[in-house]
């Protein structure tokens, strides 16, 4: 045997790297290397099923997707128009907000406004992995619709997505339902320009998404199943406190056959045969191991989902200001990657069919040739997100002063972390100060008392001298 067939041997028997060995602990291993929708393929629809009925029956996976929604999308991401165009910002920004919050305007079914539908996108996508997003152009101007995965015509081979040469997608094909409501063999096929796919890209192979429950679907499965046992043995010990043990050798003749039950000050009382004993039974080990076990699982459900645990289980009772805070940044890093992500391939997208829609409708007055020749002037905006929390407000405000000292950030950045624009925050506090100029409305100088009386008198008597010198004046 030469000296390349002896390495061989002993590579292939016990493999160079540690993680391509084959062992008995690690034999299960999916070792098949594919693209990714011929591996995903095989799973996507069972595991879209579990996740909904995790997402509609379990309390902890519903926490956390309301905690994910809430931060990220909150009541609505709105638009800010920021052409600088004297006053088409003002009417951009009304004409959005009225197809924005009319569901006859925005939905094609009529059913959902423009911010409902922000979170039921995002709540798809993580529990099913993807939807599609109709972009309709109407006579009224456009309109949404949302279609759910099981709307695509998944069975042939191509999963639906017609796909052209380079790669790029060409269309999707739906099944059309007949007039009793179920999927018929019949299909549809729609341009991919007028669709919009949205799920989580992990693989250059990629063009449909996963359930986002997949790592915790097995922990969650596991924890509800514990769960309940433990309920179960619970209630079994609650009910049945003790046992009865007789000694079958002896004769029952003569022995007391009504198995007599009395009451004796509100406990019932069991006589018992000759030969019986009874017994306390013991307590349960599961029912013991039940808060440690809980804990541990649901770190590990919260780290699938990339969401801390004190935000899953909305328990901040272990953690301190400093701990809680760096827990939170992590938290707000993650809400911030999803904004980025329905920003770039949901909102965008939809702004600019809208402005286009409605400037061929004539409804908002920019000549149709400058729009498609340099669209940016006339789309450049500011999506306003819902403010982010913080666990101490002055601590934070304390250490954002700071910042702004420092130049770490500006008053702009602070505005957007609150969910408001500063310009619109200037302009409010220019106005109030007009009111009280109007008013004659004068603010009364506070001085905060931190227990030295006597450098408040000399802060007092500092200012009546500059108040009577300047009478003299």
């Amino acid at each position: 045997m030469s000296n390349m067939s002896i390495h061989q041997a002993i590579t292939n028997q016990r493999g160079f790297y540690e993680g391509g060995k084959y062992t008995e602990a690690n034999k299960n291993f999916w070792n098949a290397n594919s693209e990714f929708e011929e591996t995903a393929s095989l799973d996507r629809n069972v595991m879209r099923a579990r996740a909904r009925h995790l997402a509609a029956n379990n309390a902890i996976m519903n926490n956390i997707d309301g905690a994910i929604l809430d931060n990220v999308v909150g009541t609505g991401i709105r638009l800010q128009s920021r052409t600088n165009i004297k006053n088409l910002d003002d009417e951009i920004e009304s004409r959005f907000e009225i197809w924005a919050t009319s569901p006859a305007l925005c939905d094609s079914t009529g059913r959902l406004n423009f911010y409902d539908m922000q979170r039921v996108i995002l709540q798809t996508r993580m529990v099913d992995g993807e939807i599609y997003i109709y972009k309709r152009i109407t006579k009224e101007g456009l309109k949404l619709q949302l279609i759910e995965a099981d709307a695509l015509d998944d069975g042939g081979i191509d999963q639906g997505i017609e796909i052209n040469p380079d790669g790029s997608v060409k269309g999707y094909r739906f099944k059309v339902k007949d007039k009793n409501g179920y999927y018929s063999s019949k299909t549809i096929t729609i341009a991919s320009r007028h669709i919009i796919n949205y799920h989580s890209t992990t693989r250059a192979t990629q063009y449909r998404g996963v359930s986002e429950y997949a790592q915790a679907i097995v922990d969650i499965k596991n924890f509800s199943a514990f769960q309940t046992a433990t309920v179960q043995s619970a209630l079994a010990k609650a009910n049945i406190a003790y046992t009865v043990e007789g000694d079958m050798s002896i004769n029952n003749n003569g022995l007391d056959k009504t198995s007599r039950i009395k009451e004796v000050n509100g406990i019932a009382v069991h006589y018992l045969k000759i030969g019986e004993k009874i017994n306390k039974l013991a307590g349960d080990s599961a029912t013991a191991d039940y808060k440690d076990f809980s804990e541990s699982t649901i770190r590990l459900i919260a780290t699938a989902r990339r969401i801390s645990f004190e935000l899953a289980f909305r328990d901040y009772s272990r953690v301190n200001f400093a701990s809680s805070r760096a827990s939170l940044a992590q938290d707000n890093k993650r809400f911030d990657v999803d904004q980025k992500s329905l920003v770039n391939y949901i909102l965008n997208d939809i702004y600019y069919t809208w402005m286009l829609t409605e400037i061929m409708r004539g409804t908002i007055k920019i000549p149709i040739a400058k729009f498609l020749s340099d669209h940016i002037p006339y789309t450049r905006k500011r999506w306003v997100f819902p403010p982010k929390t913080f666990v101490d407000p002055l601590k934070e405000v304390n250490a954002i002063e700071k910042e702004i000292a420092l130049n770490m950030t500006t008053e702009t950045d602070v505005c957007a972390m609150r969910g408001n624009d500063f310009r619109d925050v200037i302009a409010r506090k220019v106005e109030e100060q007009e009111i009280k100029d109007e008013l004659g409305y004068e603010e009364e100088m506070v001085v905060e008392d931190k227990g030295d009386v006597k450098e408040v008198r000399e802060l007092l008597m500092r200012v009546h001298d500059l108040l009577s010198e300047l009478e003299e004046r």
